[in-house]
C-alpha cells in the first residue's frame, strides 16, 4: 500500500526544472553562440539569453511553453537527420545536455533574474585603439607613473632597487645576451648612458632577432637529397634582415611591410627583399593548402595575436571571424609562390642565392573549402581577398602594382648578365688553353707504328648449352639464395624477394648468341617479374636484361640496361603483353653486338639496340618479386647469316674523335655560347621598343641556334662511346638545325636566361616548364595587409608586439595568451600600462629602441626580485 501511495505523490510534484545558468547556458554558449549570437543569428535565432530563446526566430516561437515534444528548438537538437540537427558541426549535445534542456522547457522555460546576453564582440577591450595615459608633467618614467598608481590604489609597496652589479648584468643578459665582463660591472656612469651604448650594440640586434626568429618560425631549410620540401635554401638571408633592421632601429611597421610585401614596395632592393623570407620560409612542397594554412595562422598569431587559423573549417567558435573571413585572408596570399633570385658574383644557386616571394597567378581564383575540406570547394562564389570583417572598417583599398623589369626579369639585371659573361669569357679562355695543350701532345707524341695487318679470324668454336633443369647441375651454374628448389624436371624459384637469388652461368657466353627458354610465372607480390640479365659484371652495376612482367595494371615485355647501378627502362624497349600467372611462357632472344630481338611463344616482339656492350660478362635468370618455375633452357652461338630485325632506335656509331679535334669542338662551343650571350642580353635590353627588339630577337635567336649545334657537335666527339649522351648529342644538333629554319623564315626566337630559380609547385613538376620571365604586375594584396596590420586604427598590432617585448624582459607577459588577444583573452591587470606603451610605440615611429629604453631605465626595472624583507601586507596580498 505505501508503495502506490509514493508512486501518487511523486506523480503530483511539480517538475524540477534544470538550472539554466549552471546547465544550459554554457553549453549553448560552447555549441551556438557562433551562429546565434550577438554577431550572427542565422534563421534569426539568438539563444545568448533565455529572453531571447522566447523570442523565437523571425517572429516564429522555437518553444512551446511546458511542452518539450512541441518545441522546434528540442526537435532541431534531437533530430536524427545529420543535415537537420544542431548544431552542425561536432558531435550532437549529450544526453545530459538534451535533458536539462527538456526539463527547462518543461518547467515552462523560466527567465533568471537579472540575465544579460551576450556582449558585442566589437567591444573587446582588445579590439579598442590603445591610448595614451595622460600622465602629470614631468612625472618620470610612464611604466614607473603607472605602476605605482596600480600600488597605491591597493596599498602595496614596491621592493627597493637591485644592487648595481645585479641590475648590470640583467641588463647586458637582456640587451645583447652577453654578461659583462668584471671591468664593466665596475662602470660608474649613468644607467641611461650605458642603456644607450647597449642598444647601440651589434650584438643587441642579435640578441634580439632570436627572439623575434622564435615568434616568426625562423628555420633552415629541408628535404631529401636534392630535393627541397620546407623553407627555403639560403633562408639566413633573412635572418640578418631581422638583426640588421633591428640594430638600425626601423621602424616595426616598416618591418612588418617588407615582410610581408617588399616585392611590391622595394622591388629593386635586395637588401629589403631578403625580408620576405618571412613568407617564404611556409613553403612546403606536396601541399599547397598546407602551405597557406601555415601562412595564415602565424601571419595572424605573430603581427595581431587572433588565432585565424580556428576559423579554417567553420566560424571562429568564440572570435568574431567568420569562415568567410579565413578564406578572404588566404585570397591575399593565393597567387604568391617562392623563387631564387642571384646575388652579384654568385651563378649556383646551391652556393648562393635570394629566397623571396611574388606573386606569380595573378588569375587564380580561391574557392572556400567546405568544412575545412581541400577537396570539397564551394565552387559556387569566389572569395574576394580581405581582412577579418570585424576589423576592416580601416583596410586600405587593393592596388595592382606594375613592377620593373629589375624585379620580373631578372636576367635584364646588369650584375647577371655580367656575371654570366665572366663564366663563358672563362670558358673560352680555358678552351683555348686546352687545344693548344692538345695541339703541343700531339705534335710531341712519337710517331705511330704501322698496324701489322690483321690476321684473318680464328672461327668462332660453337657454343651450346642445354639444361633441361630435371637435376641440380652446380657446375653449369652458380646457385645463389636459399628458395631455389630442383624438382618435378624444373628449376623453382619459390620465394617471391628482391633480393639476388639466381641462377648465374658459369660459362661465358659468345658475344652473338640465341637463347631460348621456357618457364611459368607460379606467383608473387607486387612486380611479379621473371628476367634474363646477360653481361653482368662481377660488380653486378653493369648488365643489360630482359624481362617479362605480371605487374598490374600493366604487365609487360621489356627489354632494359643497368649502368653504374641505375637501371633505366627505355620506352623504345616496352612492349605491353598480358603476362598470365601459371601461363608457360618460351622467349627466344637474339643478340648481335648491340642488337636485340625478342620473341615470346614464337611471336615476334621487340627490336632494340642497346646504348653499349660489353659482352665479358655472365647470364643470370632470376624473379624479381616472383616465384617461378624455369623448365627448359637452350643457349648457342647466333648464326652468322641469321638476319635480325633493326631497330628504330639504334643510332649511327660515332667515330672516336682525337684530343685536338675534340678541344677545338669545345672552344667552337664555348665561342658560340658567349655569342649567344651577348646577343640575348642585346635582346633583353630592347624589350619596350617592338622595333628594335623584334631584330635583336632575330639576332638572340641565330646566335642560341648556332650554339646548341655547336654544343651538340662537342659532346658528339667528346662522348663517342656513351650511346645515351650521342643521342642526347644528336637531338641538340636537330634541335639547332630546326631553330635556324624558324630564323630564316623570321619566326625565330631565344630562349629568356633562367636567371632565377622558381621552387617547384608540385613534387612532379620540373623547373624547365617555368617561365624564365615572371607577371610584370603583382596583385598589391599583401601591401595592403601590411598596411592594415601597421594602421594607426589597428588596435592589435601595437599592443601584441609590446607584449612580447615585456614578456622577454621580466618573463611574465601583461596578456598571458600572446599570440590570442581574441575574446578569451582576459583585460590584463595593467591594462593601462600594455596601452600606453602601445599607444607610445606607434607615436614614436614603432621604434623598439625607445621601447626597450623606457622599459629598462624604469625603477620597476630595476628592482630586487627576491621577496626577502618584503613589506608583509605586500607580501600577503602578493
Amino acid at each position: 500500500m505505501n508503495k502506490f501511495l509514493f508512486i501518487i505523490l511523486a506523480a503530483a510534484l511539480p517538475i524540477q526544472a534544470a538550472d539554466y545558468l549552471r546547465d544550459i547556458k554554457p553549453v549553448l554558449k560552447a555549441r551556438c553562440y557562433a551562429c546565434h549570437g550577438t554577431l550572427k543569428q542565422k534563421a534569426g535565432l539568438r539563444v545568448d539569453s533565455a529572453a531571447n530563446i522566447r523570442k523565437g526566430a523571425k517572429g516564429e516561437d522555437v518553444l512551446s511553453i511546458g511542452k518539450p515534444g512541441g518545441s522546434e528548438l528540442l526537435a532541431r537538437l534531437t533530430a536524427a537527420d545529420a543535415d537537420e540537427r544542431m548544431p552542425p558541426e561536432g558531435a550532437p549535445l549529450k544526453p545530459a545536455e538534451i535533458a536539462a534542456i527538456r526539463e527547462w522547457i518543461a518547467a515552462g522555460a523560466p527567465l533568471p533574474a537579472n540575465e544579460s546576453a551576450e556582449a558585442d564582440p566589437r567591444e573587446h577591450w582588445a579590439f579598442q585603439v590603445p591610448q595614451l595615459v595622460k600622465l602629470p608633467g614631468n612625472a618620470g618614467n610612464p611604466v614607473d607613473v603607472l605602476l605605482e598608481q596600480q600600488r597605491a590604489a591597493r596599498g602595496l609597496k614596491a621592493q627597493p632597487i637591485a644592487e648595481r652589479t645585479i641590475r648590470l648584468r640583467r641588463l647586458y643578459l637582456d640587451l645583447i645576451g652577453l654578461p659583462p665582463t668584471r671591468t664593466q660591472l665596475t662602470d660608474t656612469r649613468p644607467w641611461e648612458v650605458i642603456v644607450d651604448e647597449l642598444l647601440k650594440s651589434p650584438h643587441h640586434g642579435e640578441r634580439w632577432a632570436r627572439h623575434w626568429m622564435d615568434i616568426w618560425r625562423y628555420t633552415d631549410w629541408y628535404g631529401l637529397g636534392a630535393q627541397l620540401r620546407n623553407s627555403q635554401k639560403h633562408i639566413w638571408h633573412w635572418r640578418d634582415w631581422i638583426v640588421e633592421s633591428l640594430n638600425a632601429d626601423k621602424g616595426y611597421d616598416r618591418m612588418i611591410h617588407e615582410m610581408l610585401a617588399a616585392d611590391e614596395l622595394a622591388p629593386t632592393d635586395l637588401k629589403a627583399l631578403r625580408a620576405t623570407g618571412f613568407l617564404a620560409r611556409n613553403y612546403y612542397l606536396f601541399n599547397r593548402t598546407t602551405w597557406l594554412d601555415a601562412t595564415i595562422e602565424h601571419t595572424g598569431k605573430a603581427f595581431v595575436g587572433l588565432t585565424l587559423n580556428c576559423a579554417k573549417c567553420h566560424d571562429h567558435k568564440y572570435d568574431p571571424i567568420t569562415h568567410e573571413d579565413y578564406y578572404r585572408f588566404r585570397a591575399i596570399f593565393e597567387p604568391h609562390q617562392v623563387r631564387l633570385d642571384p646575388l652579384p658574383g654568385l651563378t649556383d644557386f646551391e652556393k648562393g642565392g635570394l629566397p623571396r616571394v611574388f606573386d606569380n597567378h595573378l588569375d587564380i581564383t580561391t574557392r572556400l573549402h567546405l568544412r575545412g575540406d581541400p577537396k570539397t570547394p564551394d565552387t559556387n562564389r569566389v572569395m574576394r581577398a580581405g581582412v577579418p570583417a570585424v576589423l576592416s572598417e580601416f583596410a586600405p583599398e587593393i592596388q595592382s602594382v606594375k613592377l620593373p623589369a629589375y624585379a620580373f626579369a631578372p636576367a635584364a639585371r646588369e650584375y647577371v648578365q655580367r656575371d654570366r659573361l665572366a663564366n663563358a669569357k672563362d670558358a673560352v679562355v680555358t678552351a683555348k688553353q686546352e687545344l693548344t695543350k692538345a695541339k703541343q701532345l700531339a705534335v710531341n707524341a712519337p710517331p705511330e707504328k704501322p698496324k701489322p695487318k690483321p690476321k684473318p679470324p680464328a672461327p668462332t668454336p660453337k657454343f651450346s648449352v642445354h639444361d633441361d633443369f630435371s637435376n641440380r647441375n652446380d657446375k653449369l651454374w652458380e646457385v645463389v639464395g636459399n628458395g631455389w628448389k630442383f624438382e618435378k624436371g624444373a628449376a623453382l624459384q619459390t620465394t617471391a624477394t628482391r633480393e639476388t637469388e639466381r641462377l648465374a652461368l658459369r660459362q661465358k657466353l659468345p658475344r652473338d648468341f640465341e637463347l631460348t627458354c621456357r618457364y611459368t610465372h607460379t606467383g608473387g607480390s607486387l612486380y611479379r617479374s621473371v628476367t634474363f640479365r646477360f653481361d653482368v659484371s662481377a660488380d653486378r652495376k653493369y648488365a643489360n636484361y630482359v624481362y617479362t612482367s605480371a605487374h598490374a595494371p600493366g604487365p609487360k615485355l621489356h627489354v632494359a640496361y643497368t649502368r653504374g647501378g641505375a637501371s633505366t627502362y627505355p620506352p623504345d624497349g616496352l612492349v605491353a603483353q598480358p603476362i598470365v600467372i601459371g601461363k608457360p611462357y618460351t622467349l627466344r632472344l637474339a643478340v648481335r653486338d648491340r642488337l636485340v630481338n625478342v620473341w615470346l611463344n614464337d611471336k615476334f616482339q621487340i627490336a632494340y639496340t642497346l646504348p653499349d656492350r660489353k659482352p665479358d660478362g655472365r647470364l643470370e635468370l632470376s624473379g624479381f618479386d616472383a616465384t617461378v618455375a624455369f623448365e627448359d633452357l637452350q643457349i648457342k652461338s647466333l648464326p652468322a647469316d641469321l638476319k635480325l630485325t633493326e631497330s628504330k632506335n639504334a643510332t649511327p656509331e660515332v667515330k672516336p674523335a682525337s684530343s685536338v679535334e675534340i678541344s677545338e669542338a669545345k672552344l667552337a662551343a664555348a665561342e658560340a655560347k658567349l655569342a649567344a650571350l651577348e646577343t640575348m642580353f642585346a635582346a633583353e635590353q630592347a624589350r619596350g621598343n617592338d622595333v628594335a627588339f623584334k631584330a635583336a630577337e632575330q639576332r638572340a635567336a641565330r646566335a642560341e641556334a648556332v650554339s646548341l649545334k655547336a654544343e651538340g657537335e662537342y659532346e658528339l666527339k667528346a662522348f663517342a662511346k656513351d650511346g645515351k649522351k650521342v643521342k642526347a648529342a644528336r637531338a641538340k644538333i636537330a634541335n639547332g638545325a630546326k631553330k635556324l629554319a624558324a630564323v630564316e623564315q623570321g619566326k625565330g626566337s631565344f630562349t629568356a636566361l633562367r636567371a632565377a630559380k622558381k621552387a617547384l609547385e608540385t613534387p612532379a613538376h620540373k623547373e624547365s616548364q617555368y617561365p624564365t620571365v615572371y607577371p610584370a604586375t603583382s596583385t598589391g594584396r599583401r601591401t595592403a595587409l601590411a598596411q592594415w596590420i601597421t594602421s594607426s586604427k589597428n588596435p592589435l598590432t601595437a599592443r601584441v608586439a609590446v607584449n612580447h617585448v615585456w614578456l622577454r624582459h621580466f618573463g611574465e607577459p601583461l596578456v598571458e595568451t600572446v599570440d590570442d588577444f581574441g575574446l578569451r583573452a582576459k583585460p590584463p591587470v595593467q591594462q593601462f600600462l600594455l596601452d600606453h606603451l602601445a599607444a607610445d610605440f606607434m607615436a614614436n615611429d614603432w621604434s623598439f629602441r625607445r621601447l626597450h629604453r623606457l622599459i629598462v631605465t624604469s625603477r620597476a626595472y630595476q628592482l630586487r626580485t627576491t621577496t626577502a624583507d618584503a613589506d608583509a601586507k605586500t607580501l600577503a596580498a602578493d
